[in-house]
């Protein structure tokens, strides 16, 4: 029989097998993608979502009805193939992941995974007036759910809303094997969950009159990143310059201060591909003290002439050195002509009626907010940096949508890239970074910052940065050098500082602050092959850049709530210093790891005591790692005629995909991109790769220098190749 023929017969027995059973039996109804079951005189939706996701949805009227959230990603409706079960008093609906049960008579519902283990077996669901709760049991550990309600990567509750720097969202992933993630009535109230410890009872509360449940099997955290980018969205890449080191300050004095600042850059050979300005960029003077009716005066729309007297022109002398523009935004007007019109128009948050700040979900307020933006693209701004705005939950995710939409018309086809200062479910899909919010120079302050990012890994918020040095203080040098190097290894590597403090300036540090810095900048630009094809990886299935270490050694206990080192991709291990003294311990898990500039052997389980000098970074890479490392350049774009070290670490079989695109547009959303795929046999040690993808653009390596231990040989990439060691 015909394959096709033979799978459509096989989908209509499905399909008609499906309608007997509802005919017969009037306790399920047949809907779109699933099934409704009358439960104790209530109406319950079963159906899938997104490849492996059920949705569990209640509603307080006769038939629940869709909820649609910002939080879900729409332009994903792919669904997969589902059949009925009906073997009353229990319904529900089966996939290739698992299947959503629910007994009709106790109402009490069940998640199985594909081998028919129970995830879930005691689910209740229960009404009151202004909220609906979801409980069952969860052993387990949990993850995912942020970091307002603890940075331990461990949780037990979520507290799903939004802070300075912090941010909950109602997920998490159970080390059961399932993962959960809810959708409330209104976005800008989320559901929240909270775990009993003592008894695994959670709970989890939605207000308002219907619920939306989404759970899925996932026996790793990398099933529950898959899943939750699926149903969510997938992390667009930010363009290439971004993953280099960007500089930010509070207080740059005037034009000739920001041409030197960028000289000096470029005369001590420090790396940078961007600066960040604050509020003296667009005002002289900032708005805080502004009453609501604000100041005649108060510029929000236009460049400070004290330090942009010409724009333009500046700005294309700053990309002639291969610098991009930054531009903090405020969600808030100061000018009183600009507020008497939103006010007019009902354009501001109303919940204080003192506010000025605006309201991003307001469609008409968006398109007079870009049209009021679109010079300053047109002048040259690449991106924006957005602070403070936590007035509502989604009003980051609002305030990006009239970004994002702004530079697709200005500029179009050019990636959109915000730094914010919290985030809520979704936001990825939209070129987005967070940063951990104003923090202190302190080492508390610094050895937080891990745990913040790595939190905002498990949530799916991939791109993930800090103010490097602190904002709020000035740090010793030795904490600015350790936080630089920490710096090395996030999503994103920024530094900032509050008005009046010593800048970040490396060239301000001293003779060994600078050259320590520079050295930590270099390391970072030496990586950007590496880290920029973890951002493809991210994008493609949802696996982090920045990774806990329990996500490759999730039996391991020692590192279930570890969070002092970590992760990029599979293999890096960075474990750099974090407290005063040059000193620490580190933990290598059950592998063989490598010293990423010696070569040493460490074999885990084990922990060992480093003392490092101030140029030093504790650095480690596991066995069956291969590592692309490029040449030292001055800023992402530079070309370079030097070969790609692809550097071996054996022990292992390994792999890895090294993405290569124009890395500004979203052309690689098309495939327009250049995957090289490396494999090394540990066995027979031939390392062999194949090249995929038509792009072709200049900034490719043609060739590259293989390293095993100390044998190292080159060849030309082309379009495949092989190089035996001995």
């Amino acid at each position: 029989m015909n394959n096709k023929k033979g799978q459509l017969i096989l989908l209509l027995i499905v399909v008609l097998q499906s309608a007997a059973i509802i005919t017969a039996n009037a306790q399920i109804t047949k809907v779109p993608n699933g099934i409704l079951v009358k439960a104790a005189g209530r109406q319950v939706m079963l159906s899938v979502a997104k490849n492996a996701a059920f949705c569990l949805s209640l509603n307080d009227s006769i038939v629940p009805s869709a909820i649609k959230s910002v939080f879900i990603d729409e332009g994903n409706r792919s669904t997969i193939p589902y059949s009925v079960i009906a073997a009353a008093p229990y319904y529900g609906i089966r996939t290739s992941h698992g299947k959503l049960m629910i007994n009709s008579v106790t109402k009490v519902w069940s998640l199985y995974d594909a081998a028919g283990r129970a995830l879930i077996q005691d689910g209740a669901f229960s009404f009151t007036d202004s909220a609906i709760q979801i409980t069952h049991t969860a052993t387990g550990l949990l993850y995912g759910a942020g970091n307002k309600s603890t940075k331990d990567l461990v949780k037990n509750r979520s507290g799903s809303s939004a802070g300075n720097g912090v941010a909950d969202i109602p997920y998490f992933w159970n080390s059961v094997g399932y993962s959960a993630f809810a959708v409330s009535a209104n976005d800008d109230i989320p559901a929240t969950w909270n775990r009993v410890t003592d008894k695994a009872g959670l709970t989890w509360t939605f207000a308002g009159k219907a619920a939306n449940l989404y759970l899925w099997p996932a026996k790793s955290m990398y099933d529950a990143a898959r899943g939750y980018v699926e149903l969510t969205g997938r992390p667009k890449l930010p363009p290439r310059w971004a993953f280099g080191y960007l500089q930010s300050k509070w207080g740059w004095d005037d034009s000739a201060y920001v041409s030197d600042v960028a000289n000096k850059f470029r005369s001590h050979q420090l790396p940078v591909d961007a600066f960040i300005f604050d509020f003296e960029w667009y005002t002289t003077t900032p708005d805080y003290a502004l009453k609501k009716e604000g100041k005649a005066d108060f510029t929000d729309f236009t460049f400070n002439p004290k330090l942009f007297p010409k724009a333009a022109t500046q700005i294309a002398a700053l990309k002639r050195q291969d610098i991009k523009f930054i531009g903090i935004r405020k969600p808030r007007l100061g000018n009183a002509a600009l507020l008497d019109t939103a006010r007019k128009n009902g354009w501001l948050i109303s919940s204080n009626t003192d506010s000025r700040d605006l309201n991003y979900s307001n469609a008409a307020m968006r398109k007079w907010y870009m049209e009021k933006n679109r010079p300053l693209i047109k002048a040259g701004v690449d991106a924006w940096w957005d602070d403070e705005g936590e007035s509502y939950y989604t009003c980051y995710y609002w305030w990006n949508i009239a970004q994002r939409d702004l530079m697709g018309s200005a500029r179009p086809n050019y990636r959109h890239f915000t730094i914010n200062r919290a985030f809520s479910p979704g936001n990825q899909r939209l070129g987005y970074c967070t940063w951990s919010g104003d923090i202190y120079s302190t080492w508390p302050d610094l050895a937080n910052v891990p745990k913040d990012l790595l939190n905002y890994s498990l949530a799916g918020m991939n791109y993930g940065s800090c103010d490097i040095g602190g904002f709020h203080g000035t740090p010793s040098k030795e904490m600015l050098v350790r936080w630089f190097q920490a710096g090395v290894f996030f999503p994103i590597m920024r530094s900032h500082s509050d008005i009046g403090t010593t800048a970040r300036f490396p060239f301000l540090w001293g003779e060994d602050g600078e050259a320590a810095i520079r050295k930590a900048l270099n390391l970072r630009y030496q990586l950007l092959p590496f880290i920029y094809s973890l951002g493809h990886e991210a994008y493609n299935n949802g696996a982090p850049v920045m990774r806990p270490l329990l996500m490759e050694f999730p039996d391991d206990t020692t590192v279930a709530n570890l969070s002092d080192e970590w992760l990029l991709g599979k293999g890096l291990l960075a474990a750099p210093i974090l407290t005063e003294g040059s000193k620490r311990n580190i933990y290598f898990p059950d592998d063989t790891w490598y010293n990423f500039y010696t070569g040493d052997q460490v074999n885990g389980p084990a922990t060992i005591a480093v003392e490092k000098a101030l140029d030093e970074i504790p650095i480690y890479v596991r066995a069956g790692t291969i590592l692309p490392v490029g040449p030292v350049i001055q800023y992402s774009e530079q070309s370079a005629d030097t070969p790609l070290e692809i550097r071996i670490y054996p022990g292992k079989n390994g792999s890895f995909k090294m993405v290569e695109d124009d890395g500004v547009s979203y052309n690689y959303i098309k495939n327009d991109t250049r995957t090289t795929a490396y494999y090394w046999n540990d066995k027979t040690k031939p390392l062999t790769w194949k090249v995929s993808g038509g792009y072709s653009g200049k900034n490719i390596y043609k060739t590259i220098k293989v390293v095993v231990g100390k044998t190292s040989k080159k060849a030309a990439i082309g379009i495949s190749g092989r190089l035996f060691f001995k």
